[in-house]
């Protein structure tokens, strides 16, 4: 975990970017929602590494539904973005 975050903050900017990485919601409507923290610069494209630091946390917590989703995404590459041009 990253010390700039606390426990939960890093949990749910992790939450955030498994949301925004399987496109079950747009970068805005995170943001509007909850101010979207993310492990990640929003402006720069997402890498292979960072997604696979995302699929890590999620096994690590168990939640292999989500590793499933991730991986197929990375799988695919659709998750190359640039969050605040879109």
């Amino acid at each position: 975990m990253s010390d700039e975050y606390s426990e939960i903050e890093y949990y749910q900017a992790m939450q955030n970017a498994y949301i925004l990485l399987t496109n079950k919601l747009t970068f805005n409507e995170v943001f509007e929602h909850n101010g979207c923290d993310l492990p990640f610069d929003v402006s720069a494209e997402v890498t292979k590494r960072e997604v696979n630091e995302v699929i890590n946390f999620f096994c690590e917590q168990e939640e292999y539904e989500k590793c499933s989703e991730l991986k197929k995404a990375k799988e695919l590459e659709e998750y190359g973005k640039n969050f605040i041009n879109l």
